[in-house]
């Protein structure tokens, strides 16, 4: 019996474990799966959305998405869209060679944001790199958190660089690349 019962609390515990796992701790971000039925409706138009989930210690943020953009091996940051953030939301960019959008999602309802993209990496470079966040950060107030890079180089014998998050130490000639900061609201 008691076998028995050791072996059911073991389950329990394991069940109760990976259940933790898959929970988002508070102050964190990470990639978020995409359903099937996004990801075929995406295959057919042949783009690419990348979602992250957060979760925030409370509601009394907002979050802001930058653009940063390089042209000729210079960056230039371009602050695009800051709107309010949930305790536990979804947040996505859907990056083309003309535009960028970013979404954010209360309750399954997107809000949407297009902006031109000034930059077509792809077709300006002979040797092209994409890089998106996968792995958890934490969000801290105020800091950036890189989402994503898209880094071109005119000659196609130079290295892609192996820590995309530190885009803007690239060398590359061409590239855009999105970050999101988290910023405490200040109550006055």
């Amino acid at each position: 019996m008691k076998k028995f019962l050791l072996a059911v609390f073991s389950l329990a515990l394991a069940a109760g474990l990976c259940g933790c796992e898959k929970s988002l701790k508070p102050m964190e971000l990470r990639s978020a799966p995409v359903s099937e039925e996004t990801r075929q409706t995406l295959e057919l138009t042949d783009n690419e959305l990348t979602l992250w989930e957060y979760r925030l210690n409370d509601a009394s943020y907002e979050i802001l998405f930058t653009l940063w953009v390089c042209q000729n091996g210079s960056w230039e940051e371009r602050l695009f869209f800051t709107t309010p953030a949930v305790r536990e939301g979804r947040l996505g960019v859907h990056l083309t060679a003309s535009q960028v959008e970013y979404l954010t999602f209360e309750d399954e309802n997107p809000s949407r944001y297009l902006a031109d993209c000034p930059v077509d990496v792809t077709s300006e470079s002979g040797l092209c790199s994409y890089s998106s966040q996968t792995a958890s950060s934490t969000i801290s107030s105020g800091a950036e958190i890189p989402l994503l890079a898209r880094l071109g180089w005119n000659d196609s014998t130079d290295p892609a660089p192996s820590d995309w998050q530190n885009f803007q130490d690239s060398s590359c000639d061409t590239g855009v690349a999105v970050t999101v900061t988290f910023t405490k609201e200040i109550k006055s």
